[in-house]
């Protein structure tokens, strides 16, 4: 019932209106999310030690790569079909359940193999404890896409802002207690049973025992292109663990480890939470090429002119910041943190343009892409780790997300019929503004005075970068600015109490 009056809504109040709101809430969801693992990371950068965030990074590699073979791409499959989902919701949740369940298996026979393979016997015991929650997971899966199906975005961001909290002070105090990198493990399947529970009370799907031979064959042979292509992304989205737990010890994979983590939270919140909100809408488009590439430019847009500053204000307080809390313990991440932190922003676009070729059923192409990518990832970042450890993947990582996804996002859009300067704008333009913007703040805080103490810098740096880009974007990008302020505007209208005190503040 809640799924059907929820749906009502959309088609009363429209699809922009409902895409718009979807995005409202899941950027206050990012913005919740971020302050929240910024919080934690800085605990556990107390607690525990590079060696720590080292051994977890590599049974991630692992537990990321079995988690994308599980998936599968059913849920891009069913919700395709949103109109008749519930014929569907019977094959498509046994198909996810029995390859959550083969993916356990496959995670536990390869434990020790990757426990020889990294030279880590501790591997084996955390990854199994990771695979416990493969299974579980899939639970959620059909009950998910029926929610993102409805838009109930409200919901969504509210449930990711309770996970992050809970993974967060579940892990914080397993650290605490001295459990050492089994703090980031044990928390997973406990939220996977959470998240199953939640899932289900909201969007029960209908679980019949018997179903067509034909929907599953239907569905498998759907989502093998599907398949393919986003276990060679998750095989990219670890390979330069992969890499460097072969070449480097522990303590330096865990050094890169906690820069990846803090320089791709921003990247990953926002571009993840945009995709949950336009994959179905770009799929409601579907009979309307112009309107559905014309919605993706837009928020290409406004994702690129969020994410680019964001990550190059991260790039310039790391120094300060890490030093400021820590001292020199984690010194050696700064600079792996600045490389990382101007490469990873300009996939965000890649996306959302992802994302259009799901929606219009191009899956062929994405995954010749993602063909693509693999032996060029690799390649660079092999490379790259023998000429200098960390630093040198460190390097290759943020070229390659320099180059390679801006490059398939073009290539796209042009596809689509968008011209490309406007492709280029959406790269060129924020980064000028934000090196401008953050580089005279960052250039500011080694005035005299000033550089003596690392507060003082994060204030310069701060208040400098953030109230010149602002002002640039007016100037220099008015249309963009506008777009900016309608969208904060609209999401602070959705809270009276705060519209009222700053009017009473102004």
């Amino acid at each position: 019932m809640a799924g059907q009056e929820h749906g009502r809504t959309i088609r009363a109040g429209g699809l922009g209106r409902a895409a718009t709101s979807g995005v409202l809430w899941l950027m206050i969801q990012s913005l919740a999310a971020r302050g929240i693992g910024f919080v934690s990371q800085l605990a556990l950068a107390w607690l525990l030690t590079p060696a720590d965030f080292g051994v977890i990074g590599l049974a991630y590699t692992v537990f990321g790569i079995a988690n994308a073979l599980v998936s599968f791409g059913v849920d891009d499959v069913l919700l395709q079909r949103q109109k008749v989902m519930t014929l569907w919701s019977a094959p498509a949740f046994w198909i996810c359940l029995s390859l959550g369940t083969l993916g356990m298996v496959g995670m536990l026979v390869a434990a020790p193999f990757a426990a020889a393979w990294y030279h880590s016997p501790e591997l084996v015991g955390l990854i199994s404890a990771l695979a416990i929650a493969t299974p579980i997971k899939t639970l959620a899966t059909v009950p998910s896409v029926r929610i993102r199906a409805d838009m109930n975005f409200r919901f969504l961001a509210a449930y990711n802002t309770f996970e992050i909290f809970a993974l967060q002070l579940g892990t914080i105090f397993l650290a605490w207690l001295g459990c050492g990198a089994y703090s980031f493990a044990i928390p997973i399947p406990v939220l996977a049973v959470i998240k199953a529970g939640l899932f289900w009370w909201k969007a029960p799907p209908r679980i019949a025992r018997t179903f067509r031979k034909v929907q599953v064959r239907y569905i498998l042979g759907s989502s093998t292109t599907v398949f393919a292509t986003r276990t060679i992304i998750e095989i990219v989205n670890q390979g330069d663990y992969i890499v460097l737990g072969l070449i480097a010890s522990h303590s330096v994979v865990g050094l890169y480890f906690f820069a990846f983590r803090f320089s791709a939270q921003p990247v990953r919140m926002l571009a993840g939470n945009f995709i949950n909100v336009l994959l179905p809408a770009f799929a409601q488009l579907r009979g309307d090429p112009a309107r559905q590439t014309d919605a993706a430019l837009k928020a290409c847009r406004l994702l690129a002119y969020i994410v680019v500053p964001f990550c190059f204000l991260q790039a310039a307080l790391a120094g300060p910041g890490l030093h400021f809390l820590f001292g020199t313990r984690w010194s050696a991440a700064v600079p792996y943190i600045q490389i990382l932190s101007m490469g990873l922003p300009f996939d965000a676009v890649s996306w959302i343009t992802g994302s259009l070729l799901s929606a219009r059923r191009e899956f062929r192409l994405g995954l010749m892409f993602a063909a693509i990518s693999l032996p060029l990832f690799f390649g660079m970042a092999i490379v790259g780790g023998l000429a200098d450890s960390a630093f040198g993947v460190a390097i290759a990582v943020g070229l390659y997300y320099f180059t390679y996804p801006p490059l398939c996002s073009l290539l796209i859009l042009r596809r689509c019929g968008v011209a490309v300067p406007r492709v280029l704008e959406l790269y060129i333009m924020p980064f000028v503004l934000s090196a401008v913007a953050i580089g005279g703040g960052y250039l500011a805080s080694f005035l005299p005075v000033i550089r003596a103490y690392d507060l003082s810098r994060i204030i310069v740096i701060g208040g400098v970068g953030c109230c010149l880009y602002p002002v640039l974007l007016f100037l220099l990008c008015r249309d963009v600015f506008d777009q900016l302020a309608q969208r904060f505007g609209g999401m602070l209208g959705k809270f009276p109490r705060l519209r009222v005190a700053a009017a009473s503040n102004g």
